[in-house]
């Protein structure tokens, strides 16, 4: 029965496709009235943070999205027992299931979905999903970023390389693709490249997905004449696409890459279509804002910060939510029809590499989004500097059994550092402190900062 549901919300999905603008937003602020009813009702946290701010469940119908006060990761993970929506979830079980090595791949209580990841701002965040809501969020991604074309008798050979030992967004997405359509070879981005290549070269996708700069990777592999694959459909996320990568791996696959906007808070939240002039923001299932630093929307054209409500969660809803993510709207459709609204560019904050040197003179990295999904029980929020070629020291702010914490964290770096073969050459220190401070230039936080002589 689960597929047929699944396939009956792509159906779903289609058709809302065939909107046009206007009803579109009709279908959404209907859903937003029907979340804002929920978390009234189910939300602890919600519950008394809107009526702090004059808003009660009586007045659902009066109540507009601005209205609404906002909230960041932060908010919602000291508030977490009380911010989510099913009192089975607590935060202190959850970063449990998350640290035993035996769960990845698994659900809580075989049920929740759950996510977890830092973020370019060091804090750690946990984002649950319900069976309702997680079955919604892959008929997004299957309608509209992979467009699976439904096969029953010739299953989708799908290779995925990114983070692939923890419960990362983009890991837990493609292993919750239908067995019935599909077959997957997750590839870590933190394995060494003669492994991939060989593993890759012995699957030969038809479908290549996973981190922007890990597709890259392979691309230049396949220039080189190390693998020798045809994917037919090449989707990246997850880091920046430049024009550099989308021409090597335009080059490499003869397949125009496509680009698509994902988040821990909401995997699906935009992609593009076959005419690649910017990212179609599915607003039938999420209200988007772009907002000035004083909340007030800029025009189109014009920069501004992201500020995420998610439509589809139930278990864990995010109203209002702010991403770091800076969002330029487009001022004109897209010549597609599609009735969704698109965005020009999207500038994340980009983190870099952190390169190593062997004692043979060749140079290993560690991915920076290895780092961006550094979770452990207890790590609050961290910092990696690399003070010099071979050494790092790890800034983390911790609560809970300070001997505990500290040794997960080391157990975790050492496994990464393993992981490259780089556990005799890397030596790191962890150092707890109560605040990591923002760059003095910028007056933004950086997670990595690398050696630069």
């Amino acid at each position: 029965m689960p597929i047929f549901n699944l396939l009956k919300q792509m159906h779903h999905l289609k058709k809302t496709e065939q909107l046009d603008a206007h009803q579109v937003r009709l279908l959404q602020e209907k859903r937003f009235k029907d979340l804002l009813k929920h978390v009234l009702e189910r939300s602890k946290f919600y519950r008394r943070y809107y009526q702090d701010h004059g808003i009660t469940i009586d007045k659902v119908n009066e109540v507009t999205l601005q209205d609404l006060p906002t909230i960041n990761k932060k908010i919602m993970m000291e508030h977490y027992d009380d911010f989510v929506c099913d009192p089975v979830l607590k935060k202190e079980d959850l970063e449990k299931f998350i640290s035993d090595p035996s769960n990845r791949g698994k659900k809580y209580k075989n049920s929740y979905q759950v996510i977890h990841t830092s973020g370019s701002t060091g804090t750690i965040g946990l984002f649950v999903y319900g069976a309702t809501d997680w079955d919604m969020l892959r008929a997004l991604a299957l309608t509209r970023v992979s467009k699976t074309k439904i096969k029953f008798f010739r299953k989708t050979k799908l290779a995925y390389i990114g983070a692939t030992d923890g419960h990362f967004a983009g890991i837990c997405l493609v292993q919750g693709a239908p067995r019935l359509l599909m077959d997957l070879l997750p590839l870590s981005v933190n394995s060494p490249l003669e492994e991939i290549c060989q593993q890759i070269n012995e699957f030969q996708p038809h479908a290549l997905s996973g981190y922007a700069s890990g597709i890259y990777l392979l691309a230049g592999e396949q220039i080189k004449g190390n693998i020798n694959i045809r994917p037919k459909r090449v989707m990246c996320a997850a880091d920046p696409l430049t024009s550099k990568m989308r021409d090597t791996i335009r080059t490499a696959f003869q397949v125009e890459p496509v680009n698509f906007y994902a988040a821990s808070e909401s995997i699906g939240l935009a992609a593009e279509c076959d005419t690649h002039q910017g990212f179609h923001l599915f607003d039938d299932w999420h209200c988007f804002e772009i907002v000035d630093d004083d909340l007030k929307y800029v025009e189109p054209g014009e920069p501004g910060r992201l500020l995420l409500t998610n439509l589809y969660n139930y278990t864990q809803p995010l109203i209002r939510y702010r991403l770091d993510d800076e969002i330029i709207l487009d001022d004109k459709p897209c010549e597609c029809g599609c009735p969704f609204p698109l965005i020009k560019s999207i500038a994340g904050r980009q983190e870099e590499f952190l390169w190593f040197e062997k004692g043979d003179g060749t140079k290993e990295y560690i991915h920076p989004l290895v780092i961006v999904e550094f979770v452990v029980p207890g790590l609050e929020k961290l910092q990696v500097i690399q003070t010099q070629r071979n050494k790092l020291l790890m800034k983390v702010i911790i609560h809970g059994n300070k001997d505990d914490i500290f040794l997960a964290i080391r157990r975790r770096m050492t496994e990464i550092l393993e992981g490259k073969g780089l556990e005799d050459v890397v030596s790191f220190e962890v150092e707890v402190v109560n605040e990591i401070e923002n760059d003095p230039k910028t007056g933004k936080f950086k997670l990595i900062i690398p050696h630069r002589g």
